[in-house]
């Protein structure tokens, strides 16, 4: 029974009774060094507790190294999580910056071209847009307490140029909903700039970036080209003279028809759509812009 568990001791701690079993050997010698029968013993002693010594301390060195190690790289990384936080914050703040300086850019602009028009026109913020449809309904911050009411006319000027965005759909008390130029509902009386030749601007309907101007004389081909601007023309109770509509893009006919259409692309960027102005009218009076306005903004 005695052995079995001695066995066991060494089988379990066979380490550390091996240590405990050195330094009693060494022990014993150093006290037979004492008597008169030590011979080599009290040496070979020594020898061993030095050993054993240097390696209790060369074991509790590297003990203590590598704690200090470990508490080291624990220093440094979270020195380095702290300059990567502001390292963040340093570019929101950057970011934030450009963003608001973009944004003065742009409410300069809207400014600078409101202050030169002849009607009254409201600034108005975009505050939702339905990108999925290709902005099918705009949303903006003026509502009726504002002066909204339906079928107004809402342009926007983006690169230093006025563009028409669509009209007044549903007036809230504080917001409304516009409709773009590219619904299929949207009509627009138009004319080509350089030509004057006229026609009639619809969408291309819901989810469709292309505006299409139809009834332009079949005779007219020669007179009109890629890149010719379309502007509204005036010629109905909504929309004024002279505001920007897009540029033309593709020229098309079919035999048996007497007209061309012509597919514009939009000089408004929806994408980018951040401020429009709403156009109102004088009580009683007609919807006119200046028409230096359009020549300085092309």
């Amino acid at each position: 029974m005695i052995v079995r568990r001695f066995r066991e001791l060494i089988h379990n701690h066979g380490t550390g009774v091996s240590l405990t079993a050195l330094l009693l050997s060494a022990t014993l010698m150093l006290v037979f060094q004492s008597s008169p029968t030590r011979g080599g013993f009290g040496e070979l002693g020594l020898s061993i507790v030095g050993i054993v010594q240097q390696s209790t301390a060369w074991v509790a060195g590297g003990v203590s190294s590598t704690i200090g190690s470990v508490s080291e790289l624990g220093n440094l990384r979270s020195d380095y999580e702290a300059l990567l936080e502001q390292l963040l914050e340093y570019e929101a703040t950057q970011q934030d910056l450009v963003e608001l300086r973009q944004e003065l850019d742009s409410l300069r602009e809207l400014i600078g071209f409101s202050q030169q028009l002849e009607t009254r026109n409201i600034p108005a913020r975009v505050i939702g847009k339905d990108p999925g449809n290709f902005f099918s309904t705009i949303s903006i911050n003026k509502g009726r307490r504002d002066g909204m009411r339906v079928d107004l006319p809402v342009i926007a000027v983006q690169d230093n140029g006025e563009g028409l965005v669509g009209r007044i759909a549903h007036v809230g008390s504080t917001s409304s909903i516009v409709r773009p130029i590219f619904d299929s509902a949207s009509f627009v009386a138009a004319r080509l700039q350089s030509s004057r030749h006229e026609g009639l601007v619809s969408g291309g309907g819901i989810g469709n970036n292309v505006l299409l101007m139809r009834y332009v004389p079949e005779g007219t081909r020669g007179e009109i080209g890629y890149g010719d601007v379309v502007v509204t023309s005036g010629m109905s109770e909504i929309f004024p003279a002279g505001i920007r509509i897009g540029r033309v893009r593709s020229i098309s006919s079919q035999p048996y028809e007497t007209s061309l259409e012509l597919e514009l692309g939009a000089v408004v960027d929806f994408s980018r759509l951040e401020y429009v102005l709403v156009i109102v009218p004088s009580d009683g009076g007609s919807l006119e812009m200046n028409s230096q306005i359009g020549n300085s903004y092309q």
